[in-house]
């Protein structure tokens, strides 16, 4: 394991490290699998962003006795209300839930506290307004929050937030469905390593200038995403003419500026022993150059089962639902309608709000495709 500085942090953080995106759906067998292998390994840093009581209980189990040995990367500005995650800028609930995840992984302070998900300047200013930020920074000052940080999906935003001098840490959405244009189309890709560029694609200009301004200003970068929610590595879904291997995406992430670690969501040890050949790979193994060169334009974006979308007022797990409508499309198979008969809520209970479309960070036409799912399975 290889290991960076991050930022201007006094952080040396693992280049791969542990994201949180399957923690909620694993047993506890295959969670305690995954931190032994990959702090074995030498991964010391873990983002935790888990709303439900019950994973965040399970999490506090399988950290026992580990706590020293991992960099938390733990949000603030999220809440689980009427059994829903809800994004927030509302100190109250913000804190009230901070203090929930503290008791429940038996810790007091947080190595690098994330401002959850700001996606627009009018967010960060609410943030400002109702003194969450004064309270992060507040925290930070007692040294209860280490180093402080936000997530975020959107350049503009995120320059808006690193310019404030506040915040040591982004965590960005990275990977080769978002950083590059071919020529004149409006759809973003990824950018390769400079040099391997094939000649007729450009790196988005927002984004260039907002990893630039990170690496100038000393913001280190976390990477989410950075397969893509799997996308990338998929066969049958890439938007490539052939998929990438996980090694070629942590990659492309590392060589963004400023990066300093790629978390990667791991379901099983497998993952995380394909997810550490990176550092065994040869330079041909790595080089993605013509898989980029094989972009073919497609308009639309997928969703990425992030469930910023929510909470929804029918209560439908609305990337859950997605996720077994892509896969439905590929194959209808005996499993999936299982899965999605075991649901609480089911597509067809959407009523068509629009509240979930406006959360997006993605433009995702939810409705659309919550019909879809209900014409499937239903």
């Amino acid at each position: 394991m290889k290991l960076r500085k991050l930022g201007r942090t006094d952080l040396m953080v693992s280049e791969i490290g542990f994201g949180c995106t399957y923690f909620r759906t694993i047993d506890d067998g295959e969670f305690d699998r995954l931190l032994t292998t990959g702090i074995a390994a030498g991964m010391n840093i873990m983002d935790v962003c888990i709303s439900e009581p019950g994973p965040r209980d399970k999490m506090g189990k399988a950290l026992q006795g580990r706590r020293d040995k991992l960099i938390l990367q733990g949000h603030i500005g999220l809440t689980y209300e009427d059994g829903q995650y809800s994004r927030t800028q509302d100190l109250a609930k913000s804190v009230k839930h901070l203090e929930d995840l503290y008791e429940r992984l038996e810790t007091n302070y947080l190595d690098i506290a994330m401002l959850h998900c700001i996606d627009t300047v009018a967010e960060y200013e609410e943030a400002v307004r109702t003194g969450l930020i004064d309270y992060m920074l507040e925290q930070k000052q007692k040294g209860i929050f280490r180093y402080l940080g936000f997530s975020s999906h959107d350049p503009e935003t995120s320059m808006v937030m690193v310019n404030s001098g506040h915040f040591d840490v982004v965590m960005f959405s990275i990977n080769p469905l978002f950083d590059l244009v071919l020529n004149d189309m409006k759809r973003f890709f990824s950018r390769a390593t400079e040099g391997a560029l094939p000649s007729n694609l450009n790196v988005d200009a927002k984004r260039a200038a907002f990893y630039a301004l990170c690496e100038e200003k000393g913001v280190g970068i976390t990477v989410m995403k950075g397969l893509g929610a799997g996308t990338l590595v998929n066969p049958d879904e890439t938007p490539f003419a052939s998929a990438m291997t996980v090694s070629q995406c942590v990659h492309y992430a590392l060589n963004r500026p400023g990066v300093g670690s790629v978390l990667i969501g791991l379901k099983t040890e497998a993952q995380l022993i394909e997810a550490l050949h990176y550092f065994d790979a040869d330079a041909s193994e790595l080089d993605y150059s013509e898989i980029l060169a094989s972009i073919t334009g497609s308009e639309s974006i997928r969703c990425l089962y992030c469930n910023h979308c929510l909470p929804c007022p029918s209560k439908i797990d609305i990337g859950a639902v997605t996720r077994l409508l892509d896969s439905g499309k590929l194959e209808l198979a005996e499993g999936l309608c299982s899965e999605y008969s075991n649901l609480k809520a089911k597509a067809s209970q959407c009523v068509e709000c629009g509240a979930c479309m406006t959360r997006c960070p993605f433009g995702i036409d939810v409705v659309s495709n919550m019909e879809k799912a209900a014409a499937m399975f239903e």
